[in-house]
């Protein structure tokens, strides 16, 4: 493949940019070709959502079975760090929003990162994200000695010392691994990602089972990130009722952060069957997932917890590149294709065939899905 297409792959922004921008300021950089070789001290860098923090796990366990002496810390962002924070193969992590959306307060907090990076002295530096914005603050200019990501999904080449090209279009757990394996020339064996809990996290669980009286219990998502992924609430709400006139003995969980707070009230109101738990850590949360009889989620950080915990999922996913994402087995994935399908998602669905992807989804299917989950 050309070196312009790779370009194309997997694009992030404007991929005739990239190419170009690359051409041009790679110009005055000499790349070292191969595998990064004997990490002492890593630096990896995944400071964005939380379902990106989840589908990296496996490569800290990997690595540090590989080189068990290295010192391998984590840049994390403020709301994915709590997934790592009792992972044993993390031995530090360092907090850090993507700063340039946060104003010039965020420019302040940049500075006091990088003076931390740079007091750590890495030898290695991978961004899991491939940003090169990511290249260019948090490796090029604490010039960390060794750099590493995939260059071609959003720029940032020049930034590196070892660029590799990313070469698959999917977007999952194993493309992580596949990547992290280039980097450092090794095959990763085991790429099925984790979520370490202690007996603190059980001990919270429990307490939450007990002071709620839940027996058996099942878990609806109702929330997304953008209202575009969003099942509605009317069908969640009629989900909700068919399922408690069936099983009267199961408790309803229903899960999400603080920008589902209203939405979790109205479909709990008056149902003393029905349970809130908004913004519960994450790390808890898998346990919550893994013991249900069933999970219903709209695609994001929910069905990736819950999934990677070993919940029995069934995601609700409409505007999202499939393709792109590549669902994990053991899931049941209800979607339905529209003519504009994929979209951009991160805007307001206007509906130019006169429907919703994700109102062709039925409450009777999504029903059939957890029966067939609770039975397995």
């Amino acid at each position: 493949m050309k070196e312009r297409e790779l370009y194309y792959i997997r694009p992030t922004g404007n991929p005739e940019f990239n190419y170009y921008f690359d051409k041009i300021t790679s110009l005055f950089v000499k790349h070292q070709k191969g595998p990064i070789k004997n990490p002492k001290k890593i630096l990896f860098i995944r400071n964005d959502h939380i379902g990106d923090m989840v589908y990296s796990t496996q490569v800290f366990r990997e690595v540090k079975k590989l080189y068990p002496h290295v010192e391998l810390h984590v840049l994390a962002s403020p709301s994915n760090k709590e997934l790592i924070e009792k992972d044993k193969n993390v031995d530090k992590i360092i907090e850090s929003h993507r700063f340039w959306h946060k104003g010039f307060k965020g420019f302040i907090n940049y500075f006091k990162i990088i003076s931390k990076i740079k007091k750590e002295n890495y030898d290695v530096g991978i961004d899991l994200r491939r940003s090169k914005l990511n290249m260019f603050f948090y490796l090029f200019i604490p010039r960390i000695k060794k750099r590493a990501g995939y260059y071609n999904v959003n720029g940032g080449k020049a930034f590196l010392t070892h660029p590799f090209a990313c070469e698959e279009k999917t977007v999952n757990v194993f493309d992580i691994s596949t990547m992290a394996g280039k980097f450092f020339g090794i095959n990763l064996k085991n790429s099925l990602p984790e979520i370490h809990n202690d007996e603190e996290d059980e001990k919270d669980y429990q307490e939450i089972i007990k002071k709620n009286k839940i027996k058996k219990y099942i878990v609806f998502g109702p929330g997304a990130t953008e209202d575009s992924k969003r099942w509605p609430e009317k069908k969640f709400n009629e989900l909700i009722e068919k399922f408690h006139k069936k099983y009267p003995n199961h408790k309803i969980i229903l899960s999400g952060a603080t920008s589902d707070k209203q939405l979790i009230n109205r479909l709990s109101k008056g149902r003393d069957y029905c349970i809130p738990l908004i913004n519960f850590n994450l790390r808890k949360m898998a346990l919550v997932y893994k013991n249900s009889d069933a999970v219903v989620a709209n695609d994001g950080c929910g069905s990736d917890i819950s999934w990677v915990a070993g919940g029995k999922l069934v995601t609700l996913v409409g505007p999202v590149d499939i393709e792109l994402q590549n669902p994990p087995k053991n899931t049941i994935v209800i979607h339905h294709e529209l003519p504009c399908y994929p979209c951009n998602y991160n805007k307001p669905c206007k509906k130019p065939f006169g429907k919703w992807c994700m109102d062709l989804i039925s409450v009777d299917e999504v029903f059939e899905a957890v029966e067939k989950q609770m039975k397995s």
